[in-house]
This record gives C-alpha cells, structure tokens and sequence, in this order.
C-alpha cells in the first residue's frame, strides 16, 4: 500500500493531466490511494470567489465563475481523446460548475460567515480537479475508484484549519479500503482516487478545510489510517532544497531529511511540506518521499527514520506576507499569565498561529500571516485590554544552521525589526 500525492502544478493543465496517468500507470503498482489537488492556481481564485460573495458582490462573483469555468474548459480541451470523450469531460466539468453555483447562491442567501463559507466553496477545487481527472483516467481504460475525501476525513468544526478526529477518520478509511479491496478481482492492483486538503465536520455535516497546502496532510492521515508503506509527494522541484529556488537560486537538494529536522523546516515555514504533514508518519515510521513529476526517475528526497547524529543541514526558510502586531496593556500592568492566555486563547480561535513572539514586561509582539479575515478579529478581541500597532509588508526570515559569515552576507542590508535567536537557529523580521 502507498500513497501519492499529486499537488496543483502537476495538473494544472492537460500535459499534466495525462503525465499524471502516466505516472500512475509506471509507478503505481499494487494497491495505491492518490490525492490530488486543485489545478494550478484554482484555489487562489476561489479565495477571491469567496471575498466577492463575502462582500455581496454577486456580479464580480460570476464573473470569477465564469473565469474558473473556462479556465478549466481550457484545461482539458487539448487532451488527447475523441470527440464523444471531450464532450463527457465537459460534461462533467459543467455538473460540478452548476454545484458550485447553488452552493454560493445557497450561502449568499443565508448570509453564512466567512470562515465558514471559505469552507464551503474552497473546496470545489479539490472536487472538480478529482472529478475531471478521474474521467481521464475511465477514457484511459485506467480501473480506479472516486471517493469524496468528506466522506472518509472528519475533523471538528475549526473552519480553515481543521482538526483531525483520528479514531473516526482512521475507522472510516479502514473500512472504505476494505470494502474497495474487498470488491476488486483476485490479485489486480487497486486504485483510489481522492481530494486533498479537505474533510467534514463530524457534527454539522458541512465542509472543512485542513489550511493552506494541506493536501500533503491528507496523504500523511490515510497512510497512517492505512498501514502504508510509503507517501510519495510528487513536485514540480527534485526534492526538499535548503532554501526556496525562486529566492535563492544557488539552493541544493537534500537527499535524505530525519523527521527531527524535516519538521523543524516545517515549523519555521518551509513549504514545500504542510507543517503537519510528518508527525503521523513518523509515529508509524511510514517514510515520505518528495519527487519531482518532471524527472520522475531522480531520487529525490526521502524524510525517514535515519540515524541522526546531530548533523542538520543548513537551510535558508523565508515566510513572505508577515504582519507584526504589538501589543500593550492599557492599564500598564505586566503581560503576565493572564494577558498571556488571553492572547493565545484569541489567536487558537481564529486559527491565526503566532509565527514569532517576544514578551517584555509590558508589551507583547507577534509575528503572524497577514490575513484579515483571521487576524482583524483577533485585533477586535484583544483591543479592550490592548492597544495595538500593526505593521505590514513584513517577512520572516529563519536561518538555521548558519554560520556567521553566512548569517551575515544573507542579512546584509535588511531592516530587521526585530531578531530572536534560540540555539542554532536565528529569526528576523524583516521589512521588504
């Protein structure tokens, strides 16, 4: 049993599409599950669908609809197959487009609030991009299984950045393998096919959302449900680099990562693994592999149980889009225990992770993602005991492993904020 994970790069147009089936084809063999995720930068789009509904901008709202529409039209017209077989993709992508616009005239209607309507839509991506994939693959003669990823994953109802409830999720996906596998012919290899980044909220039924990337979640919670015996991760970069390429351009690939440090990277915000991606493979020991789809025969990188002898490798992790809030008690009173609990309580209930903070006796600083939509209403929160200063077009640097000559020539002629160092690694806030 393995798991891929195929992300948004990988079919964010028909080459992709069919280098997928391919892949699968070569690579796939015995039982597999795959999760895809949306095409290209489909999400990106929904997020702006999702803020015009928000602001009752019907108009633009179907015009961004009607952008997704042919974008994916343009997506799957030049695939290789006949006419019948164009016209049943289309056919399929105009179901999903007629759903999704019920759904938004539905929660239009009954003014649904953000968070949760974010949940509610996002999610079509994942949706559409299975669904038109998996007609590609019937086209292809390639025997698989559709399951929609609610039905298996159920979390709680912590709108953008569910939590898994693990003993219903693995009890469900434990029982939809066995009944697939139970269902295939005597010694065929089994496929199937499923979305990431989303699951269901155990007591209202509606849809939830794993946060940003969490598709590579998703492999992780059905290998561990699974028993598997790998995650492949398959990318558009050889593997896990030391730094981002687009930044960075002499970055290196890192063969082999322990889960020790590949979880520090992910922590400090390295992205090409979701941050919660390792803690249930590693307490199962099943490894990940980070491949790239364009030269699938490289090695990559393998994230495992190798033996770490306290050698990390240096990497260079940069956090764009940063906000950094600075918080005073009105009264002038210490920001002691009770300040404290009520600024993380705030900040776990709007989903909004403090990246970077630092505690004086009378003020509180938090380096956080700039989204409005989680932090303003932590701001709303926190103003009756706080005054707050905002300051944005921020980025968080980390450096960890660094030696001082390389700390220095990274840094040199950055504003830096504010900087915390905690054993080998360093953090700045930096102001782009």
């Amino acid at each position: 049993m393995r798991v891929f994970k195929f992300g948004g790069a990988s079919v964010q147009d028909a080459e992709g599409i069919a280098r997928v089936h391919r892949l699968v084809c070569k690579y796939g063999e015995g039982p597999l599950w795959m999760v895809v995720s949306a095409m290209g930068k489909t999400t990106n789009q929904l997020e702006t669908l999702v803020q015009a509904v928000h602001r009752d901008q019907w108009p633009q709202a179907m015009e961004i609809l009607g952008q997704l529409h042919e974008a994916h039209q343009a997506r799957i017209l030049p695939l290789p197959v006949n006419t019948t077989d164009s016209k049943r993709l289309m056919n399929v992508l105009e179901d999903w487009m007629a759903k999704l616009k019920a759904d938004l005239e539905g929660m239009r209607a009954k003014q649904v609030p953000y968070n949760c309507l974010y949940d509610q839509i996002v999610v079509y991506g994942e949706l559409i991009s299975t669904a038109l994939v998996s007609a590609y693959f019937e086209i292809q003669g390639f025997v698989h299984t559709w399951v929609d990823a609610g039905d298996l994953l159920v979390t709680d109802a912590t709108w953008r950045d569910a939590r898994i409830q693990w003993e219903e999720t693995v009890s469900k996906v434990k029982a939809f393998d066995a009944l697939h596998r139970g269902a295939a012919p005597p010694n065929s290899g089994t496929c199937v096919l499923t979305q990431g980044f989303m699951g269901q909220d155990a007591v209202s039924g509606l849809r939830t959302t794993l946060g940003r990337e969490g598709s590579d979640f998703t492999a992780s919670v059905l290998a561990y449900a699974l028993d598997a015996q790998e995650v492949c991760v398959w990318k558009d970069v050889a593997g896990v680099m030391d730094a981002d390429p687009r930044l960075f351009p002499m970055a290196r690939i890192l063969p082999s990562l322990t889960y020790r440090e590949a979880v520090e990277m992910t922590y400090y915000g390295a992205s090409v693994i979701h941050p919660r991606t390792i803690q249930p493979l590693q307490n199962k020991g099943i490894p990940l592999r980070v491949r790239s789809f364009l030269n699938p025969d490289e090695g990559g990188t393998v994230i495992g149980e190798m033996q770490d002898q306290g050698r990390f490798s240096p990497c260079v992790i940069v956090k764009k889009n940063q906000c950094l809030l600075e918080l005073v008690s009105k009264d002038f009173s210490f920001v002691g225990e009770e300040g404290l609990a009520m600024i993380y309580k705030a900040l776990y209930d709007q989903g909004l992770k403090a990246n970077l903070a630092r505690h004086t006796a009378v003020s509180f600083s938090l380096c956080v993602d700039n989204d409005p939509y989680k932090r303003l209403p932590v701001q709303d929160i926190l103003l009756t005991n706080f005054g707050i200063q905002v300051t944005e077009g921020l980025s968080l640097w980390t450096l960890m492993h660094q030696s001082d000559k390389m700390r220095s020539g990274l840094l040199a002629g950055k504003q830096i904020l504010f900087e915390q160092h905690l054993g080998n690694v360093d953090q700045y806030v930096v102001v782009d």
